[in-house]
């Protein structure tokens, strides 16, 4: 067999191979997670959180805790004030659009006047896999996936018409963790806070 034929059966053979990876990873991808106007969410990008349930309050935002002052709680906005916009960093920072069910850090993208020791990360607040009540504050570390920050990973499933955050962190293969929806409690002064719950908070995502 002369020399030529045997390059284009080469590069013919590697083509195929490469063509086969990348259907199967196509195929295998979880679904992209959409905006509200039906375009894939990307990493570093600003989004609002919109909850689907009006009654609620506005986007999601920063809010106080009761009387404690730091950390603050998360949760939409009284009076439909508008909310802060986020940044999603999934835990494969190369990977440049979101999908369900990926580990990701969350983060407010602007500064905030109060708390300001605090980070803008997402994470849940003394956290304990014994103990299922937990409530999502600020104070959260970006990146670095292990033990040390599981308490820090969230993930997007499909829901409804929208989508709803899971606390349920795959990047600790050893660590005990808990998996429960996040979900909202009605503080007195009429301020919703996002939990973990059984009941989950049904969102969207709105491009800034």
């Amino acid at each position: 067999m002369k020399k030529t034929e045997v390059s284009c059966i080469f590069l013919i053979t590697l083509i195929v191979f490469i063509k086969n990876s990348l259907l199967s990873e196509a195929t295998s991808a979880p679904n992209s997670v959409l905006d509200t106007t039906g375009k894939m969410i990307r990493v570093e990008s600003d989004y609002m959180v919109v909850p689907v349930r009006k009654d609620l309050g506005g986007d999601l935002g920063l809010a106080f805790i009761g009387t404690q002052v730091c950390p603050l709680g998360i949760g939409p906005r009284l009076n439909n004030d508008s909310g802060l916009s986020i940044n999603f960093f999934p835990v494969n920072s190369k990977k440049g659009v979101i999908r369900e069910s990926i580990d990701l850090n969350v983060e407010f993208t602007e500064t905030y006047t109060i708390c300001q020791h605090h980070s803008n990360v997402w994470r849940l607040d003394h956290y304990n896999p014994q103990k299922e009540d937990h409530m999502i504050t600020n104070g959260g570390v970006k990146g670095n996936p292990g033990r040390d920050t599981i308490s820090n990973w969230f993930k997007i499933v499909k829901y409804g018409v929208g989508y709803k955050f899971v606390f349920c962190p795959s990047v600790c293969n050893y660590c005990d963790v808990i998996c429960k929806n996040v979900g909202v409690f009605v503080q007195n002064n009429g301020q919703t806070l996002l939990t973990l719950s059984n009941e989950p908070l049904e969102v969207r995502f709105k491009k800034v």
